[in-house]
Order: structure tokens, then C-alpha cells, then sequence
């Protein structure tokens, strides 16, 4: 009986078709397409839900996030940094074509967010298929990303439910969405792993779509070099053409994987970054009895205003976030210099690899000087870190990154320092008694680069990463020794005071060609403030912050305690994960 209606259905359709006028028969065979269409997506909707719950229920690992406008699993992870992102989703897609014994090389892709690999055209269907038996029961997706290669303009899981628009793309990116125990997005799709469909140039050459891609690669390589050449499907950071000449094999170490590349892949190239960047911070604990005791003894020499109150000496374990933060989003980072005043945050793991904590007593050349507390002298000294490289970031403890950064977002190829100019200006006249430190430091520094460099000096710096080189410090401190050296002996900030590593640092090195202005995404929260709840809710849920401030401008007395909550259930959500400096529970 279905038979029979199937076989009836399709004589009334070309029935139809032979006496319905042509524009009614090309209006119902629309419908039709339409219709067939909706039934498939249905299908994929209906398949999609029944593998979702199959997984849930297979896997505790696994949950339902939201990636973008795409909504589907991704993994819970114990530890999380953009390397380990990066390498876990180049895993997922290496060890299906190892051992299916496809081809395969390693791309020098636009972005350090992802690993690229090219494969062979004539491989695309094999790679679908072993990536479905492999990952058919897991929370991979297959990603066809849009212009500029971060957009998914399409997205679907390898389970068999990819429509044509994926399975036909040169490019395909292949990513397990990686989630915190709260359920936060840690490593989106933006990780994954890329394969795009190389072609051999001859067989391009034989079709006309072809060489007119050819035509637009005419620049790179002449047409007669172009025999034996692989044809990339996109733009990359060597070359879209590989010819016969430049196949050269080559190994790529990513994480402690090594992966087949071409030797021009390796290169260093003009724009990268290969000399070490350290990260130096300062920071105190105020509550500390000890500290708070020699403040107290010296609290005759602090001036009025901002700079003395005790907020300012306020810890919120700032800086226990702070390294979370560097861990999980600065892979580039050689070392990192904690400076404090004979204190060491109970946390901290004072011996890991890659930590030094400097005492300030390490850094002055005269005992007098101490103790002091004004971050103006301490900062003047940071470059007397012994070991210290020539290119560092300074970072208060209350900055954070938000996300994935590189030394080139900081420093050029060639040193220069890119330096985060604020549209806050500090504002003319002369200094007044009590007016917040950064104005008065800015003033007096404006007056030294007037002098000297013909300059008037106006905008502050923003609360972010400061990128300092040694040598311009070393410079300032010869050139500008007299006040310099009176910032270093007074205790507390000071109307008088130069601010060396910000205001100095950034605008000498920018009159003598050593740095330039740059932009940065970053967001300001002073926790103290009315608003304050509102603010960290919207830098949650921001995905576009390279980083940000949390400032403790002046919180009263009573309000610590939430205050200090407040600030922890922020910082814990946002950044979760135990850095490797920090003590680990016995």
C-alpha cells in the first residue's frame, strides 16, 4: 500500500510538471526543495538531541554550553591554559590521521589561538569519516569558520548530523569546547584545530576555476614554477603556494608533540618575537601585623590624601588571581619576579620553577631608604632585579588578563615597546598638596621632558600591563638622578614624586624611539564604588577584555568583609584553576 502511494505520488508530480504553466511548476518544485529541506534539518535537530542526551548520560564530564549562537556539549577540565587548548584539539585531529595514515603538515596559521594542518583535497572525505568513527560519541565539533577564520558560520557534532555546507569546506575546524566545574566556556572554538584541503597547482591548472585561482596568486609564483605546488585553500603567514622546491620535510614541536611540517613553516619571521619577556610584580599584604606596625611607626612622614590611606595596602588575593590569570592566558612568559617587603602570600609556593620572590632589600642600594612604602621608590628600583631580561611586563596585583595574549601584543620584533596610553590626562598647573599621586607624578615628570625634549606631556597610562625596558630605566635613573633618587628615599607617596616605570619610562622611550603608543581593550572597576556588583557581572560576561583592573580606591572600614567576598566570588569564577606557584593541598 505505501508503494503504491509512493509510485502514485510521483505520476501526479510529473504530471504536474508537463501541464502546470512553468512558473507555477517552478514555484511548487521551490515548495518542494523547501520542504525536503525542513525535513532534513529536523532529522539532524531530532539525531542531534538524541546523541546529546546519549552523551550526557554516558560521560560526567561532559554538559551542555553555549559557543557563541551554537549551543551544544563541551568537556569539564581540572586545569586550563590556551597551550593546553590549543594542543588538546590538535590531539583530537593528529591522532585520527596518524593512524589512518593520511597526510598531513603543520601551517603557520594568522592565529596563535589554533593550530592549522593541510591535508590533501583528495583526503577530505577519509578525514570525515575516520573523525565520525573516532569522536562518535564525544563533545568534538566540526566548525566551518567564517571570514577571517573565527566566526563558525556553521557548526555541527561529527556524529554523522554535518550538512553539506561543512563537508564541502576547504577549511574545517575541529574543536571540544573545554568548560570550567561552573560551567564557564574556558577554551572555545576559537581553540580548535583547522584542516585545510590543499590542491596540487597541475590540477588546478587543468580547470578554469582553477587558474583563476592561480591568477591570484600570480604574485607569490610564476605560473611556469608552478608545476609540482601545493595550492593552499586560504591565506597564511609564509606562503599560499608551496612549490616542489620548498617541500622540504621538517618537524614542528607543539607542546611536546612533534608534527610534520615544510622547513619554510619553521621559520622565525619578521614580526615574532624571540627574545625573553619576564613579568615583574609588586605587591603587599597591609593586614600583615608586622607591616601595618612599621607603617604605623613611620605614618609621620605620610602626606595627606590618597596616597596613605589603607586601602592602598589592602590585600584581596589579588595576586594569587592575577597568576591564574597569567598562567591560563601568557604562554610567552619567561619568569616571573614577585617584589614585596619581607612577606611571601601564605599561598604561594616561594620554590616553584619560574617564581622569585625579591625582597625589597634586594633592589636598594641604600639600606636608609627602607622600609618604604610608596610604590612611586619601589617601582624606581624594579629594574635592579637581578636576572631580570631587557624586555618585561610590570603588573600591579589588581590586573588581570582576560584573555589569550603574545609578547608581540607588548613588544615589536625589534623591541619597541607598545605602551597603553590612557585619554585621562593628569591636567596643568602647578602640583596641589593632596591631589591624587598619578596627577602630581605626571606633573612633575612633564616638567623634566619640557626641558629636554621641547614636549608638554598630558595623558596618563591605563591600569594594564606595562611593557619597561631595562636599559631605559638604567637611563633614567643616570640622566634624571637627582629626582629619581629623592622618589627611591621618600616612604610615602609624594606630591614630589616622579611615577619612573609608568609616566618616565613610557613617554622617554617614545621621544628616544624606543616605544609607541598602542590600544588596548581593557576594563576598570574601582570595587569600592556604588556600581561595583553591576560592573564585575558585565566584565564576566565579556569575551573581548584583554585585561582589566580591579582597584581598591578607598573602601570604608565597615565594608571590607563584603567587599572582600565580593571580589572573591568574582575572581574565583573567572579564574578557577590553580597556577603552578601556588601551594597545593596536603
Amino acid at each position: 500500500m505505501t508503494s503504491g502511494r509512493i509510485m502514485h505520488g510521483r505520476r501526479v508530480r510529473r504530471l504536474a510538471a508537463r501541464t502546470l504553466p512553468r512558473p507555477v511548476a517552478e514555484r511548487v518544485r521551490e515548495v518542494r526543495r523547501r520542504r525536503r529541506q525542513e525535513a532534513a534539518a529536523a532529522r539532524r535537530e531530532q539525531r542531534a538531541a538524541e546523541r546529546r542526551a546519549e552523551l550526557l548520560g554516558s560521560d560526567p564530564q561532559v554538559r551542555v554550553v553555549a559557543a557563541g549562537s551554537w549551543e551544544g556539549p563541551g568537556r569539564v577540565v581540572e586545569d586550563f591554559t590556551t597551550d593546553q587548548a590549543r594542543e588538546h584539539n590538535l590531539r583530537l585531529v593528529a591522532d585520527v590521521l596518524d593512524a589512518e595514515g593520511v597526510g598531513y603538515f603543520l601551517v603557520r596559521g594568522h592565529s596563535a589561538r589554533r593550530c592549522v594542518l593541510g591535508v590533501h583535497l583528495r583526503d577530505r572525505p577519509t578525514v570525515f569519516r575516520a573523525m565520525r568513527a573516532r569522536h562518535d560519541l564525544s563533545a568534538v565539533w566540526a566548525v566551518k569558520p567564517g571570514p577571517g577564520g573565527s566566526a563558525a558560520v556553521a557548526c555541527a557534532y561529527v556524529d554523522g548530523g554535518l550538512d553539506s555546507g561543512i563537508k564541502s569546506s576547504m577549511v574545517v575546524r575541529f574543536a571540544e569546547p573545554l568548560v570550567s566545574g561552573s560551567g564557564r566556556v574556558v577554551g572555545g572554538l576559537e581553540f580548535g584545530c583547522d584542516v585545510e584541503f590543499w590542491q596540487d597547482a597541475d590540477d588546478l591548472l587543468a580547470k578554469e576555476s582553477g587558474r583563476r585561482r592561480l591568477d591570484e596568486l600570480r604574485s607569490q609564483t610564476p605560473h611556469r614554477a608552478l608545476s609540482g605546488a601545493l595550492v593552499a585553500p586560504r591565506t597564511n603567514r609564509v606562503s599560499d603556494v608551496v612549490p616542489r622546491s620548498a617541500q622540504q620535510p621538517a618537524v614542528a614541536c607543539v607542546g611536546g608533540r612533534e608534527v610534520p611540517t615544510f622547513q619554510p613553516f619553521t621559520w622565525t619571521l619578521t614580526e615574532d618575537v624571540s627574545f625573553p619577556v619576564d613579568v615583574v610584580y609588586t605587591w603587599v599584604d597591609g593586614a600583615d601585623p608586622t607591616h601595618a606596625a612599621r607603617r604605623a611607626l613611620y605614618s609621620g612622614e605620610a602626606p595627606v590624601g590618597l596616597g596613605a590611606n589603607a586601602s592602598r595596602y589592602a590585600s584581596h588575593d589579588e595576586l594569587r588571581y592575577s597568576l591564574r590569570s597569567l598562567h591560563m592566558y601568557a604562554p610567552f612568559v619567561r619568569h616571573v619576579y614577585v617584589v614585596t617587603d619581607d612577606q611571601v602570600p601564605w599561598w604561594l609556593d616561594a620554590g616553584a620553577e619560574g617564581i622569585t620572590v625579591v625582597d625589597h632589600r634586594d633592589i636598594f642600594a641604600d639600606p636608609c631608604a627602607l622600609p618604604t612604602f610608596n610604590s612611586h621608590a619601589i617601582e624606581a628600583r624594579l629594574h635592579h632585579i637581578p636576572g631580570l631580561s631587557e624586555h618585561y611586563l610590570y603588573l600591579n596585583d589588581d590586573v588581570f588578563l582576560g584573555r589569550m595574549r603574545r609578547a608581540e601584543d607588548f613588544f615589536h620584533a625589534n623591541g619597541i615597546a607598545q605602551v597603553p596610553f590612557s585619554s585621562a590626562q593628569f591636567g596643568i598647573g602647578d602640583t596641589v598638596e593632596g591631589e591624587v599621586a598619578p596627577n602630581s607624578a605626571g606633573k612633575n615628570v612633564r616638567a623634566l621632558f619640557q626641558s629636554d625634549f621641547g614636549r608638554g606631556i598630558t595623558h596618563k597610562f591605563k591600569h594594564a600591563p606595562h611593557p619597561q625596558i631595562r636599559s631605559v630605566m638604567t637611563e633614567l635613573e643616570e640622566r634624571y638622578a637627582e629626582v629619581v633618587d629623592r622618589t627611591t628615599r621618600t616612604r610615602f607617596r609624594s606630591t614630589a614624586d616622579v611615577a619612573m616605570a609608568g609616566t618616565m619610562h613610557h613617554h622617554y622611550a617614545l621621544f628616544t624611539g624606543r616605544a609607541v603608543s598602542a590600544q588596548i581593550r581593557m576594563r576598570y572597576v574601582n570595587i569600592s564604588s556604588a556600581d561595583a556588583v553591576r560592573r564585575l557581572e558585565q566584565l564576566g560576561a565579556s569575551t573581548s577584555v584583554d585585561s582589566f583592573c580591579l582597584n581598591d580606591v578607598d573602601t570604608p572600614e565597615g565594608s571590607r568583609e563584603e567587599v572582600q567576598a565580593m571580589v572573591g566570588r568574582f575572581l574565583e569564577e573567572r579564574f578557577p584553576f590553580p597556577s603552578p606557584w601556588e601551594r597545593r593541598p596536603v
